[in-house]
């Protein structure tokens, strides 16, 4: 009997985290409708209602941007010019989350549970990542839900930051000037901008431009990753093995594989499992592969189901489907 208590509770933890339609920009809308719900002759309009935040039914026209990649019937937030929302929220406001994307609906760094997410923007994350698109050095720093830290450096100015646009409050100053800003902190900034990971990055990129002007290429090298925070990213490579890693850059578990054989590795699952589930009280139920990603087939019992990368499942089955749910976005 306890088992099957254990179950049924699982399985209600699972349904809250069911992906469904949100408002474009995070929280302010909770909508159900989809296209099946409008009448004959009309479509589903992303952002047409409520101050541009909800969804409604209305009629098509010549002028419309097609929405290539970004489809409103999959729960996806749209622009109206076909390009991804910057805030792309999945699950409910339990266990939901509000992830930061590029304009293709890649996820990109910053995430906030969906009850806190109500003014979050990603203004930060998108743009830094459309200028790394640009093969560009970036250094701005994004906070934790992808808006704009109030500091910002780069190309060797510095200027307070609206968080929400990025735009200077005040006139931008050398970055060695960069304690005479009204935004400065010691405590939050210390004395340079460049933070420890950012540090190490550039340190190594240093050291390995020396070695090629010098005609040697020494492979022991550690491939550090910095997130848009400058902390460290999700996973670092050492002697060709890539491990998954906290914020603070210490291996997580037991999450690794050959550097050679990443197939995309996000550990994804191993920082929700170790870092943001229990930072919030809660425990993440879905298995992960070795790599410290969601392993797309998960099942309960003869419960079957497929979860996406962030660990959102779609709707129960009574087997997985062929593929193993290797398709299942």
């Amino acid at each position: 009997m306890f088992q099957i208590c254990q179950l049924w509770v699982l399985l209600l933890c699972l349904t809250l985290r069911s992906v469904s339609p949100q408002c474009q920009m995070a929280q302010t809308c909770v909508t159900d409708i989809s296209a099946d719900d409008c009448p004959d002759g009309q479509v589903l309009v992303p952002g047409s209602s409520i101050h541009g935040c909800c969804p409604s039914c209305g009629n098509r026209s010549d002028d419309d941007a097609t929405t290539e990649g970004c489809n409103p019937n999959n729960g996806n937030n749209c622009l109206p010019d076909g390009r991804f929302a910057p805030v792309q929220c999945k699950g409910n406001l339990f266990t939901g989350r509000c992830f930061c994307s590029d304009e293709n609906g890649k996820r990109i760094f910053g995430q906030m549970w969906r009850d806190q997410a109500e003014e979050m923007t990603c203004a930060c994350s998108r743009r830094r990542a459309e200028l790394e698109a640009e093969d560009r050095v970036v250094t701005l720093h994004c906070t934790a839900n992808g808006d704009y830290e109030p500091l910002q450096c780069d190309d060797g100015m510095c200027w307070c930051a609206q968080p929400r646009t990025g735009q200077p409050t005040v006139s931008p100053v050398p970055e060695e000037d960069m304690t005479l800003l009204p935004c400065y902190s010691a405590a939050a900034v210390g004395d340079q901008y460049l933070r420890k990971c950012e540090s190490l990055v550039l340190a190594n990129s240093i050291i390995a431009k020396e070695q090629r002007e010098h005609g040697t290429n020494f492979l022991g090298h550690p491939v550090i990753s910095c997130d848009y925070d400058g902390s460290y990213g999700p996973y670092q490579i050492t002697n060709g093995i890539a491990y998954c890693t906290g914020r603070d850059g210490k291996i997580l578990g037991a999450w690794q594989t050959m550097s050679n054989t990443m197939n995309n590795m996000n550990c994804n699952c191993a920082r929700d499992t170790m870092v943001y589930f229990p930072a919030r009280g809660m425990t993440v139920t879905e298995t992960c592969l070795d790599n410290g990603n969601y392993r797309p087939n998960q099942n309960v019992g003869d419960v079957y189901y497929c979860v996406d990368s962030d660990g959102y499942h779609g709707p129960f089955l009574t087997q997985w489907p062929d593929d193993n749910c290797e398709s299942f976005h």
